[in-house]
């Protein structure tokens, strides 16, 4: 359970990176899956999952797929972002 609660915070905050990096549309589209899974992962915890709501947990995976896919494009931005700040090391005159 530790796990899905750190996964809950990551993902969480991506849509606020998201923001910050002008991918907008991302992050709005992020943030019904987010409220989605806490609002499963409270569920889960007070009262548990009866087996006709196992379509609960496809909500909390469809917000880990996405927010993995809205980390990745964080960390390939910084990636970028870095690249372009690098000095040439090489470089002849």
């Amino acid at each position: 359970m530790d796990i899905l609660l750190t996964f809950l915070l990551i993902f969480s905050f991506t849509p606020i990176l998201l923001w910050g990096d002008n991918w907008k549309k991302t992050a709005i589209g992020q943030v019904p899956f987010v409220v989605g899974a806490w609002l499963v992962f409270y569920k889960y915890m007070t009262v548990g999952i009866a087996a006709g709501e196992m379509y609960l947990w496809g909500i909390f995976i469809a917000n880990l797929v996405y927010g993995h896919i809205a980390f990745t494009i964080i960390l390939l931005e910084m990636r970028k972002s870095m690249k372009s700040h690098r000095p040439m090391i090489h470089q002849n005159s």
